[in-house]
């Protein structure tokens, strides 16, 4: 493998670093049983095979030296060099440093991931690799470790192999992953597989629609290579989960892939496969005119074929293919290793170079993730400038987010915006094709109000640091602002509210004053409203007042609001709200014990009722009483799967002949819940389903 691309003197400075390697692991062995030297020798190949660089292959031999063995930066340096010495020291830094809790130890790994990318991306690609092969043999570690493993991978390794570009390493850790926590419903998926559909084996069936797209080629004298397989059984298994089906009644589940040599051809190939078989028309799309973020270029349709069954087609040329499969790594084969500074052109390296500058000026774990898991797991849309540049953002993004996806002072300076030369409202969600013009003024502030609907954690982050970042003058103006604005709905007039009772309010906050009371009105920490009822209790919670004002919750809030863990509300149900410091509003059903026996006074209380159309789901508990046969487990998750909603936990206590199944269960409204339980009580293995709550 190494001599197709590789000069003799490199391949024996390979051989010299395994001998290095094998020396200093000699006597080592891993959990699994193999000798230690196996598994940098395993690192090295997959690293090979993506035709990296010999100072790549070398480093990822002896990986694991500086951690284990005797060896030491200043040993590597003497016996190759100072680059692959600090390729190998960056490596080991990556697992080197401890933190005081799991949410910072999180962050630190990617920061630390993410600075070594800015510094040499190849340590990440031996980073990767590492973690791809310890994934082979990680059930051999206890299974509360084979899950944080496991989640580190789908949370970290997966997404940054997909970033970079690399979709032989990401589908290979995916399935690693779902094979280490499922290993009975992998097996049971890859067997009913491997047993074919209708009496035609699987194989068989894949053959023959590969003939006959090859011979169309061949007719239309287009040179391309076809080739076909069974989708990822994790993703089998989500299509099975999500619809409460068998693995017979999934439609989607087989892939093909065309490689051709022009792009023209490839439009010419999609023309021919849309002849051949009844498109699916909702399901096209053209990576190849516009780009996935990492680089990523192809046509992607689906249409009706194998038993009837949708199937996919990607099409792209051999260039487009050696990045889809290798990313970053085929740029690096033999260009050398570009570091974020010297090598911009590239989107993924791009990609870390914007990370790196956001998550500088992060001051908190907890904002950094926010910003990072947006960036990390989204889908996109496409949108463009007035003049013509495309912008890729998150799908839900606003007008806001396209705002500050141009500039930081864009979006704080802007004033109103137009898509397709119709004025919209600054929370207007875009779709693909939008051509978005921003209007400014220098002398615009960014609203608080923003912060209801921007959608990336760029704009969040970015309107939260200007609204902090204003004079403290200018935030006691805007939360004064509000405050009147807030008054004059109550008909309340201004000078009803004496310094007295401000002073006496902020005291009873902690506040060290009236205007800390304001500015966080300014900032969002604060409601006004909030403020008002407890400066006038009586006239804010008289039902009858004209003045009572009741707060809509939508779902999408995040800041000072949160859902009372005991009794679980859902859009549909009456709710009230309780003002608790430093929690803002917790939200509660009206008929929850907690609320009737609450000793609150009545000015901590707030009348509240949900959008119309509230956004996000909201977690219950259903007890599910049954009789213990065998498989009414399967068939009660089947229930809530099958009306789209996730189950975040399950567990059953049994008898001898009656058993109970605790669900959690993630429900968009009451209505949901309601169809989820009537589901279930059809079972006739089902004796009852009630709702839990903790009170």
């Amino acid at each position: 493998m190494l001599r197709e691309y590789l000069s003799e003197p490199h391949i024996e400075q390979i051989k010299k670093a395994y001998a290095v390697s094998a020396a200093a692991h000699d006597g080592q062995r891993r959990l699994e049983g193999q000798k230690y030297i196996n598994h940098p020798l395993s690192v090295a190949a997959l690293l090979a095979e993506k035709r990296l660089d010999s100072s790549t292959i070398i480093a990822a031999l002896l990986h694991d030296t500086l951690e284990d063995t005797k060896i030491t930066k200043e040993d590597l340096v003497q016996e190759f060099d100072e680059e692959i010495a600090g390729l190998v020291d960056s490596v080991s830094k990556l697992d080197r440093l401890g933190f005081e809790s799991p949410q910072h130890a999180q962050v630190g790994n990617l920061r630390r991931l993410f600075f070594a990318a800015a510094s040499d991306v190849r340590v990440i690609l031996i980073k990767v690799a590492d973690r791809m092969h310890n994934l082979q043999s990680v059930t051999v570690h206890r299974p509360e470790k084979v899950k944080r493993i496991v989640k580190e991978t789908e949370n970290i390794y997966i997404p940054i192999a997909h970033l970079l570009g690399i979709g032989s390493w990401r589908r290979e850790m995916d399935r690693l992953c779902f094979r280490a926590l499922n290993p009975k419903r992998y097996r049971v998926i890859n067997d009913a597989i491997k047993k074919g559909f209708k009496n035609t084996s699987v194989e068989q069936a894949i053959s023959n629609h590969i003939s006959t797209i090859q011979q169309q080629l061949d007719k239309r004298q287009i040179e391309g290579e076809v080739t076909g397989r069974v989708k990822e059984i994790r993703a089998i298994y989500e299509k099975m989960r999500k619809k409460g089906n068998s693995l017979r009644n999934v439609s989607d589940v087989f892939a093909f892939r065309i490689i051709v040599k022009t792009e023209d051809d490839c439009y010419r190939v999609l023309g021919l496969i849309h002849n051949l078989f009844k498109p699916v028309t909702s399901e096209f799309n053209d990576y190849i005119a516009i780009p996935k973020i990492n680089g990523y270029q192809s046509l992607h349709t689906t249409v009706h074929g194998i038993f009837g069954r949708a199937i996919e087609f990607q099409i792209r040329t051999e260039g487009m293919h050696r990045i889809a499969e290798s990313g970053v790594a085929s740029h690096l084969a033999y260009k050398g290793a570009p570091t974020v500074e010297e090598d911009t052109n590239l989107q993924s390296i791009q990609w870390f170079k914007e990370v790196i500058h956001s998550l500088e000026e992060h001051e908190s774990p907890e904002d950094y993730l926010e910003n990072l898991d947006l960036k990390l797991f989204s889908d996109y849309v496409y949108v463009f400038t007035p003049k013509g540049d495309i912008k890729q953002l998150k799908k839900g993004a606003t007008v806001i987010d396209f705002a500050y996806s141009i500039h930081t002072a864009v979006g704080n300076g802007t004033t109103s915006a137009k898509i397709h030369n119709h004025p919209v409202p600054l929370h207007t969600v875009l779709n693909n094709g939008d051509m978005v013009e921003i209007h400014k003024s220098r002398f615009s502030r960014p609203d608080p109000a923003w912060l209801e609907f921007a959608e990336t954690g760029d704009a969040r982050y970015a309107i939260r640091r200007a609204l902090k970042d204003m004079s403290s003058k200018d935030l006691v103006k805007m939360g004064e602002r509000l405050f009147k604005v807030k008054l004059k709905k109550f008909k309340i007039k201004q000078n009803q509210v004496t310094n007295e009772m401000k002073n006496e309010l902020a005291a009873r906050f902690g506040a060290e004053s009236w205007n800390v009371i304001l500015s966080e009105i300014a900032t969002g920490e604060r409601f006004a409203a909030a403020v008002i009822g407890q400066l006038f209790p009586s006239t804010f919670l008289n039902s009858n007042s004209k003045a009572s004002e009741v707060i809509s919750i939508q779902g999408t809030e995040g800041l000072g609001v949160q859902y009372a863990e005991c009794c679980s509300p859902v859009p549909g149900e009456p709710i009230v709200g309780a003002f608790n410091v430093g929690r803002g509003i917790v939200v509660h059903t009206q008929n929850c014990l907690n609320v009737r026996h609450s000793k609150l006074a009545p000015e901590f209380w707030q009348k509240l009722n949900w959008a119309d159309e509230p956004k996000g789901e909201y977690r219950v508990t259903l007890r599910v009483n049954c009789q213990n046969v065998t498989g009414v487990l399967a068939s009660i998750t089947s229930s809530i799967s099958s009306h789209d909603a996730d189950i975040a936990s399950c567990n059953t206590s049994t008898s001898e002949n009656d058993a109970m199944v605790i669900c959690d269960i993630q429900v968009r409204n009451l209505e949901h819940l309601n169809a989820i339980a009537e589901n279930i009580e059809r079972n006739k293995r089902v004796n009852s389903v009630e709702r839990v709550r903790l009170n």
